[in-house]
């Protein structure tokens, strides 16, 4: 009990710094680009190329894990990502940098699936987990705007390695007990088949998430927002994420993926009436609620539903990472047809609402709160 105790807590820690340091670079990587000559276009498939491969090393590595150990993948996602974010400060042109951040999104996606499945098999709670994602989320986006008004954006590269090498260190003192592999096939067609209505809700949801998330500094500025503002009010949604995990989850009887769906699709077009900044803030509160029913939902029904939890959560990255790539693709389309970008929202909405039509037709509308 006092093994499962200790593992758990560095597995949370874990999830706080590895949920939150690759972000701190994400959030400026299209103006890093940019000094190296990229143009829009080029950006824009920059960051289809980071989605589509670690689309691809989710499914692989959750897999891997159901068979070597969760210790394993997640130490080589921890040394691989600490590695390929770190060499980044060393970018001399814009063709090096993409074929780094390839290798950024593989090692990003090796880890997912093993780290919340460990803490699963070590009776830890996914509402938990998550929260400690999103105050990651929320800390470090607030640290790299500091660190990039103080120094050079370079050295937010630098300060990521940093960061999971530290997560190695944490890593390496967990407790792994033996398991018994997993018998699983190449394409997992049974395990996609059972969850098929929660993959496809989550993908849904998370192409209409990034159709917002796109263009969104671009919006916030045309409302006037300052670059501070702009980090102060993307910080609240993982807030209220994490408020919402630790403190209402706990309190009521039932939760639902469905739910968290469904106010995401009804939040998101009220964006589109915002005429300051700051009209935005009590959405972004709103939305961080949704989200945290609709994450910390969708993990539930996955651990709950498999004993292959490392090959279904790593199908379910893939399935937000897919999201991922569809979402910026949709919002040039829509920026194409209706200049204004506050008709990415309504999309957004309407997007998401196919999400919630798929899981209330399938068994993940509700799951029982533990």
């Amino acid at each position: 009990m006092q093994t499962k105790r200790k593992n758990l807590k560095i597995g949370f820690i874990v999830q706080f710094i590895v949920s939150g340091a690759p972000l701190m670079a994400d959030l400026f990587i299209p103006q890093f680009a940019e000094t190296l000559g990229a143009t829009r276009f080029e950006i824009g498939i920059l960051g289809t190329a980071f989605a589509l491969s670690m689309f691809i090393s989710a499914a692989v590595f959750g897999r891997i894990s159901d068979k070597l150990g969760r210790k394993k993948i997640i130490s080589l996602g921890c040394i691989s990502a600490g590695l390929f974010y770190a060499v980044s400060f060393f970018s001399a042109s814009f063709p090096n940098f993409f074929i780094l951040r390839i290798f950024q999104g593989i090692s990003i996606g090796i880890y997912p699936g093993a780290l919340a499945a460990y803490v699963n098999e070590n009776s830890g709670k996914m509402d938990d987990y998550t929260a400690w994602g999103a105050l990651g989320i929320a800390f470090f986006l607030g640290l790299s705007s500091v660190i990039a008004t103080l120094v050079n954006i370079r050295w937010i590269f630098v300060s990521v390695g940093v960061l999971y090498l530290i997560s190695l260190l944490l890593v390496s003192k967990l407790k792994e007990e033996d398991i018994k592999p997993f018998t699983i096939p190449l394409f997992p067609k049974e395990i996609i088949k059972k969850n098929i209505n929660l993959y496809l809700a989550i993908f849904f949801t998370f192409t209409g998430i990034n159709v917002t998330w796109t263009f969104w500094i671009l919006f916030l500025s045309e409302l006037g927002a300052t670059p501070f503002m702009v980090g102060y009010i993307t910080i609240i949604n993982p807030l209220f994420e994490f408020l919402t995990l630790k403190f209402v989850v706990h309190r009521i009887k039932w939760r639902s993926t469905g739910l968290g769906i469904l106010i995401l699709s009804l939040a998101f077009p009220f964006f589109s009436l915002a005429r300051h900044p700051f009209q935005i803030m009590p959405l972004q509160a709103i939305t961080g609620i949704g989200w945290a029913f609709m994450f910390a939902g969708s993990l539930n029904e996955i651990m709950e539903n498999n004993k292959e939890t490392g090959t279904a959560t790593g199908i379910l990255i893939s399935s937000i990472s897919l999201g991922n790539i569809t979402g910026p693709f949709i919002a040039g389309v829509i920026v194409l047809l209706f200049k204004s970008l506050k008709y990415q929202f309504i999309f957004a909405g309407l997007i998401i609402f196919v999400g919630f039509i798929i899981i209330s037709k399938g068994k993940g509308g509700k799951i029982n709160s533990s």
